[in-house]
């Protein structure tokens, strides 16, 4: 039987660039490398974390059952605390960079991908599971949603005037504008993705690293891995509140009417 580390627990993805299968695990592929192959392990874990959402949705919604059962508080922690914290906390985010109105038009958005990046990075602090958004396909596939909709957002919002701040406000500059103006919005989804997949792979990377140094220690091996679990869980949280920050800031500028 062959002996496992714990980081091949942890981390499997990093485990196997130590044994040569090469720097693609992280980001992906054939987006980056057209010439190697895809694991579709990250694949499986969003799959994962989408089931969890129903489930751990279909749980507080009887929460909801009825006015009166909605309106008590639950003493301790619970699926129901757990969802309210977290869409309190987006909503205020989104109500200070957008106002009441559009906060409540793209929360559902927005909300939906606050649940999803913070339950696919809390998966990765548990032993034998990846985090799906430590792969560059998962997070490009997030953020080219935030693009899409916040620039479908500014056409409905100010129709071809919209795409006149592409041009800049001086006539005779508006080709040199345009080009930087795409290359600025074509860089929002990929910085939005690249952020994201760095943290969480350094995150996990330090964590299957210690891990691995604790397997081999005699004394306590098992509570070396701890203050890093913590800041994992650190890394998870900030990480999903700066993924919806910049989202809304995107969405705010494009349906502001300031500067249009």
């Amino acid at each position: 039987m062959a002996d496992y580390t714990f980081l091949d627990l942890v981390a499997p993805g990093i485990a196997e660039r130590n044994h040569g299968e090469g720097f693609n695990e992280i980001f992906g592929n054939p987006l980056l490398n057209a010439t190697g192959t895809v694991t579709i392990n990250h694949v499986v874990m969003a799959g994962v974390v989408t089931v969890l959402i129903v489930i751990l949705g279909l749980i507080a919604r009887r929460k909801y059952a009825s006015k009166e059962e909605a309106m008590i508080p639950d003493g301790k922690l619970t699926v129901r605390n757990f969802f309210e914290v977290i869409f309190d906390a987006t909503l205020g985010l989104m109500t200070e960079m957008m106002g009441k109105e559009n906060a409540k038009k793209f929360f559902p958005l927005i909300g939906a991908l606050a649940v999803f990046i913070l339950l696919s990075n809390l998966l990765g602090l548990i032993p034998g599971f990846l985090p799906p958004t430590q792969n560059l396909n998962t997070n490009l596939a997030c953020s080219a949603v935030v693009f899409v909709v916040y620039n479908v957002a500014g056409l409905r919002e100010h129709g071809m005037g919209y795409l006149k701040h592409f041009l800049g406000p001086i006539w005779f500059i508006a080709p040199l504008m345009l080009v930087i103006e795409l290359i600025g919005h074509a860089f929002r989804p990929i910085s939005l993705a690249v952020r994201l997949t760095g943290n969480m792979t350094g995150d996990h990377m330090v964590l299957g690293v210690f891990g691995d140094l604790a397997a081999g220690l005699v004394q306590v091996p098992a509570l070396l891995p701890v203050p890093f679990l913590f800041l994992g869980l650190l890394v998870s949280i900030i990480q999903t509140l700066v993924f919806c920050l910049l989202s809304s800031i995107y969405i705010s500028l494009a349906v502001s009417h300031e500067g249009h």
